[in-house]
């Protein structure tokens, strides 16, 4: 289990590092924040004004379980309107020096987004959230004249609804990021989890995409429960167990980062998650070798 027919690559993103062998490397957890209609955050959503002390609260919360359970910290940062762009990522970056995942809600707001996370010096903490299969021309020119080097490439297709044909859009995306002068980057696998039924392809496809290339891969497995119809009127209120459940799945398929949804939901994954972890580690009894002593193994009991 988790024996690869290449080299794990691992990515440094500011301070940490993301990627490599699932059985003695912490998984990065990525925590969203700032998306639509988030409650208790706003005051002003369309202009970036927000309740400070609560969103500190959150990330610092994520930070200290991070701290408890040798997980590694991330932020999902949504940017959903143009003028929360400067407010928001200033705020970020002034109270955390954790890796952040820019994740603009729409099309027309990744340039200026890239442009800002130039202006203000972190290209080496930022992970674009994402590259797709229908990014454009204009976008990858963007990227390759920016100084950000971690991508993320979202591995949807929806056609043929199997391993093989997401293995070729991926092999796709390499191309066309070597003909727009990217294939130097950093390269991170979305699986990409839809609905319900699109959960266990994704796995799939990441342990694939790990036996092949050895990319760092996650997804968001919550996007399985979110789109679960009927789960409360036949099972109760257990979204929230669902949707732990649903992300840690991942796990068994050596995810690198794990995209658990609202960054309030941290107290909760966390913990699960460093189980998990701590049971890989002892995969590696079967080498003689031990988890490093910052491991989740060592951090949990």
């Amino acid at each position: 289990m988790f024996k690869y027919n290449v080299e794990q690559k691992t990515y440094k993103v500011g301070k940490y590092s993301i990627g490599g062998d699932p059985r003695s490397t912490p998984t990065a957890m990525v925590g969203t924040i700032f998306y639509f209609k988030q409650k208790h955050i706003f005051k002003d959503e369309q202009h970036g004004i927000i309740d400070k002390n609560y969103a500190e609260k959150l990330i610092k919360d994520q930070e200290e379980l991070a701290d408890k359970t040798g997980l590694i910290p991330c932020l999902d940062l949504v940017l959903s309107y143009e003028s929360c762009i400067k407010p928001i990522i200033d705020f970020v970056i002034d109270i955390t020096d954790v890796p952040i995942f820019i994740d603009p809600a729409h099309y027309w707001l990744k340039l200026p987004t890239l442009d800002y996370v130039q202006q203000v010096g972190i290209p080496d903490r930022v992970i674009y959230n994402s590259l797709l299969p229908t990014s454009t021309e204009e976008e990858y020119q963007h990227l390759s004249e920016s100084k950000i080097k971690n991508f993320v490439f979202l591995a949807i297709e929806t056609h043929q609804w199997t391993t093989q044909a997401r293995m070729e859009v991926i092999e796709s995306f390499l191309k066309r990021a070597d003909a727009a002068n990217l294939a130097g980057n950093n390269f991170l696998i979305d699986g990409c989890v839809m609905e319900l039924t699109t959960l266990g392809l994704a796995m799939s496809v990441m342990e694939e995409i790990k036996n092949k290339y050895g990319f760092p891969v996650g997804t968001a497995g919550q996007n399985a429960v979110d789109t679960w119809r009927n789960l409360k009127a036949k099972f109760g209120d257990i979204k929230s167990y669902a949707s732990v459940v649903a992300s840690t799945i991942t796990l068994a398929a050596g995810v690198d980062f794990l995209l658990y949804g609202p960054i309030q939901n941290a107290d909760v994954i966390f913990p699960t998650a460093a189980f998990v972890k701590a049971a890989h580690s002892q995969l590696l009894f079967d080498e003689t070798r031990m988890a490093p002593p910052d491991h989740p193994v060592f951090k949990i009991g």
